[in-house]
């Protein structure tokens, strides 16, 4: 089982190289957009459809609704609708296992999409700067640098469990283990490019935000799955479980991240 792990990693490195160094900015957002396709074929099982036809048709929704909002401005504008989500996900999760709206199949199918096109739009604006490449690594640094802080804080430290109904294994001390770290990383890129002391605080408090919303997504697909009774969103990469078991911190991150990005005037 290791020896598959490591190979499907491999894969998902050179795959991820390639998007952010190699491919142009229509191929990029083509390529997010198969991405983003596969975890709605996924989603749709986590929201409790198991027909092939079902999960095809919710396949070919997200699709068409990311046609239609294809254009940068809305691409923009439909950002402002992630906070939203991502408030009734914490709500939601907070509230579990008391059912609170989202056990409903309907309700899923939406917050499924809002998600997956906001994410996919973040993506798309992200691509039309001329910094993306900083911008990209640095997103993916805090989600990295948040989770394997929260490993080893949580491993280490790990008492005091932030959602026992949702994801026993996680713990606070391995949330703040993972927020001190991505600020620590986030201190040394701010002196490695000479940001003045406000350029710091901007990008650390963008940073808190991030990472703590990277969390949510985490936990948000792990109350789904719960509810499902499900290990994993798919069997798709071998050794990984399926494309949202991969993306679903990135699914919370990447709007936010973005959408903060864009209001502080960075874009």
């Amino acid at each position: 089982m290791l020896l598959p792990r490591i190979l499907s990693a491999i894969v998902m490195v050179i795959l991820f190289v390639c998007a952010v160094f190699v491919l142009e900015k229509s191929s990029f957002i083509l390529a997010m957009g198969g991405v983003v396709l596969l975890a709605g074929w996924e989603w749709a099982r986590l929201s409790g459809f198991k027909s092939p036809l079902a999960r095809l048709s919710f396949v070919v929704i997200v699709g068409a609704f990311c046609f239609l909002i294809y254009d940068q401005n809305a691409q923009k504008t439909i950002l402002y609708i992630a906070p939203l989500l991502w408030l009734a996900a914490l709500y939601w999760v907070v509230s579990y296992p008391s059912l609170k709206l989202w056990q409903y199949k309907v309700a899923r199918l939406l917050f499924g999409l809002l998600v997956l096109t906001t994410t996919w739009s973040s993506l798309a604006v992200l691509k039309e700067t001329h910094n993306f490449v900083a911008w990209v690594l640095l997103l993916m640094g805090l989600i990295w640098g948040a989770d394997s802080g929260a490993y080893f804080s949580g491993k280490a430290f790990g008492k005091n469990k932030l959602a026992p109904h949702v994801s026993p294994g996680k713990s606070w001390e391995g949330v703040i283990g993972g927020l001190v770290f991505t600020q620590i990383g986030l201190a040394v890129y701010s002196c490695l490019v000479a940001f003045s002391i406000t350029q710091w605080g901007t990008l650390a408090f963008i940073g808190l935000i991030t990472v703590a919303v990277s969390v949510l997504g985490d936990l948000t697909e792990s109350l789904f799955k719960r509810h499902e009774s499900l290990k994993d969103s798919s069997r798709l990469i071998p050794g990984h479980g399926g494309v949202m078991d991969r993306v679903d911190s990135l699914t919370a991150a990447a709007p936010i991240f973005v959408l903060l990005l864009s209001v502080f005037g960075w874009l």
